[in-house]
């Protein structure tokens, strides 16, 4: 979930393609640094590697899916401008939203141990938390070095 912050992040330039391709590009770049970070914390296999990053990379799919379902829905400047009615609406999409993310979660937790040990299954949620901090910090370091829209290099 918060790598949707970088890929979100867009220059002001009133240039939408140009934008998109950026934007594109930097999930590529976050999603090459995820499987290369995964891989080795996970001593993952060849076997394991191709069994496992189709449905990963499905699971991380569906869940951005249900976040976009629901924020297109639900802005968050537009918040404080719900009457009572209205928040209490925005609180059950939410909690339905809470609800979507646990379900398809435990469903992709049962397809990950068809692919990989027990064990390896049970690191992803700290690596996953693990690899955002890394990332982020990353991106800080990058933007106060001075570089600007870019992804630091896979040093």
């Amino acid at each position: 979930m918060g790598l949707a912050l970088f890929i979100g992040i867009k220059p002001l330039t009133g240039q939408n393609k140009p934008v998109k391709k950026n934007a594109v590009e930097k999930e590529a770049k976050i999603n090459e640094l995820r499987i290369k970070y995964f891989n080795e914390k996970l001593v993952l296999s060849e076997t394991e590697q191709k069994d496992f990053w189709p449905l990963y990379d499905d699971y991380k799919l569906k869940d951005k899916n249900l976040r976009d379902s629901f924020q297109k829905k639900y802005k968050k400047n537009s918040l404080v401008f719900l009457d009572d009615k209205q928040s209490e609406a925005y609180l059950n999409a939410l909690l339905k939203l809470k609800d979507d993310q646990n379900a398809l979660y435990r469903e992709y937790i049962n397809k990950f141990k068809k692919v990989l040990p027990v064990k390896k299954v049970a690191m992803l949620p700290t690596l996953e938390r693990e690899f955002k901090k890394e990332i982020l910090q990353k991106m800080i370091q990058f933007k106060k070095d001075g570089h600007k829209g870019q992804l630091p290099s896979d040093d």
